[in-house]
């Protein structure tokens, strides 16, 4: 019995080294392709002048909020100002600095979404050519190379798995020099820039 055994478990390894030998992973660098891009470079001119705008609007709300602050402390330096009328200034001053900072808060959701409804689409396709590069190739898992934040992911491989030249031509971009981790295009990946 033990001997069947053996014969089996020795059957079973051999049957997974020879599955194991037909199993490929490959690698890419997700950030660095989508980022060179074509269209990276309307994307990015039109995050620069919505950031623009935004920039724009904060700078005069900062300006009016400021403009509140110094007629209250020029109320307050008045020997004759009414504790009333210091504590209504004072109270509109709060709730504008309220305002502002909450508007603040909904200019960054808002610039994250637009940049997001932005690259999503950019994303997907470059996601669909990686899918189809993998099948054509018999890969069963591509890694990404790296992280938005330029971790590494794959510390060590064959340059043969690496799969972003073929994926470049799979969407007919030229692929620009290979990135690496000092490489400011590939550094700023993970914010849009």
């Amino acid at each position: 019995m033990n001997r069947k055994l053996l014969v089996m478990v020795a059957a079973l390894f051999v049957y997974g080294a020879a599955q194991a030998q037909d199993f490929k992973i490959g690698y890419t660098y997700i950030d660095f392709i989508v980022y060179n891009m074509p269209e990276m470079v309307g994307i990015r001119s039109e995050l620069k002048t919505f950031e623009d705008q935004l920039a724009s609007q904060a700078q005069a709300k900062r300006a009016t909020l400021q403009t509140k602050v110094n007629e209250l402390q020029q109320m307050a330096q008045q020997p004759n100002a009414s504790q009333a009328a210091l504590q209504a200034k004072d109270a509109e001053v709060r709730k504008m600095d309220q305002d502002f900072q909450t508007w603040t808060a909904q200019a960054q959701q808002s610039l994250a979404a637009k940049e997001s409804n932005l690259m999503n689409p950019v994303f997907s396709k470059v996601q669909t050519a990686i899918d189809e590069v993998r099948k054509e190739l018999g890969y069963q898992i591509i890694l990404n190379m790296r992280t938005s934040s330029n971790d590494g992911i794959v510390l060590a491989a064959e340059e043969d798995l690496n799969i972003t030249e073929k994926v470049f031509e799979k969407l007919g971009v030229p692929m620009p020099t290979t990135p690496s981790p000092s490489d400011p295009a590939t550094a700023n990946s993970g914010n849009g820039n």
